[in-house]
């Protein structure tokens, strides 16, 4: 989960990683990069109550005053992540309780493949143009697009 200055939405988005129905095993792999807002102590809150819960969160950070960008944050919270299949999360999104559960279930029956699922805008109004786009993607432009 890649992180700049995203404390108005971390909460949020950390409590529905806590409300998973994922049984198995789960680490969250967080970076943050060179947030200047209370993102590190949000971050730091939810590891301890995640980590209480089972779920192991690693972190890391860019503690230089310059972002890198969410490509780089992204690809850092990769490198240090330890799992077998990856779950990418933004930190203004929120999933869904079964978001993780139904995701592995379809890439062990898959393997070879990259599982994604549909969106939901709040509120359902905002941006309607994007989320019909991206939930009308064939197969093919999932993987190019």
């Amino acid at each position: 989960m890649p992180v700049h200055n995203s404390e108005c939405w971390l909460d949020e988005c950390l409590k529905s990683v806590w409300e998973q129905d994922f049984k198995e095993t789960m680490e969250l792999s967080v970076f943050n990069d060179a947030s200047e807002d209370r993102s590190a102590e949000i971050i730091e809150k939810w590891k301890m109550k995640l980590e209480d819960a089972g779920v192991p969160v690693i972190v890391g950070s860019n503690d230089s005053s310059q972002p890198r960008g969410v490509g780089f944050a992204k690809n850092q919270a990769v490198i240090q992540s330890s799992g077998t299949y990856l779950c990418f999360l933004d930190s203004d999104d929120v999933m869904m309780p079964q978001r993780v559960r139904l995701q592995h279930e379809v890439a062990i029956q898959h393997p070879n493949s990259i599982v994604g699922c549909q969106i939901r805008r709040e509120p359902p109004e905002s941006t309607e143009r994007y989320t019909r786009w991206i939930n009308s993607l064939t197969e093919e432009q999932l993987l190019t697009q």
